[in-house]
């Protein structure tokens, strides 16, 4: 092995740390986001404040670990084994780094209402971790009320690009 090489090498990885930041990959949370207050809300209005939460600490009692796909041009044939989460602690600095944001400077805040944690009135809107199928990665946007709620799946092209989105909706049946 070329040890000059790989001291070249060595010394590339420690002077661009950036490239290992998130940064490279784009971020398909937010860009779901702005897609959502964007072009969703004006095809599917929602009639009361949506309670929104600024960082994405992705509750895992609230985690989708499927991709509502039926309503979408290219459903996901047999996907249930292969679907996986974009796994961001890849192309993070430190632990630290992986605290995610939404970008909510520009939003209605008539429609909006911003909170720190999963508390607060319906609807709730949950931005869910992206998945990956094959080459296809879907961001799940989960507006929930009290008794139901809509799932708004979006398709990403590698490059951020919205390839696809669609509806589906659901009811929670409470037994007493």
């Amino acid at each position: 092995m070329n040890y000059r090489i790989l001291y070249i090498f060595i010394l590339f990885l420690l002077f661009n740390f950036d490239c290992f930041s998130q940064s490279k990959l784009p971020f398909y949370e937010q860009l779901a986001f702005d897609f959502y207050k964007e072009n969703i809300l004006k095809a599917y209005p929602v009639k009361s404040k949506i309670t929104i939460f600024k960082s994405l600490n992705y509750d895992s009692s609230e985690e989708i670990y499927y991709v509502p796909s039926e309503c979408l041009k290219t459903e996901l044939q047999n996907y249930g084994k292969n679907i996986e989460k974009l796994e961001y602690s890849k192309y993070w600095k430190s632990f630290e780094d992986m605290k995610i944001d939404l970008n909510l400077t520009n939003i209605d805040k008539n429609q909006f209402k911003i909170k720190k944690f999963n508390h607060g009135n319906f609807p709730k809107l949950f931005i869910h971790y992206p998945k990956i199928y094959q080459n296809r990665i879907f961001v799940i946007l989960h507006e929930k009320y009290e008794n139901g709620g809509n799932y708004y799946t979006v398709e990403f092209n590698q490059a951020g690009e919205i390839i696809d989105w669609c509806k589906s909706k659901y009811e929670t049946v409470t037994l007493h």
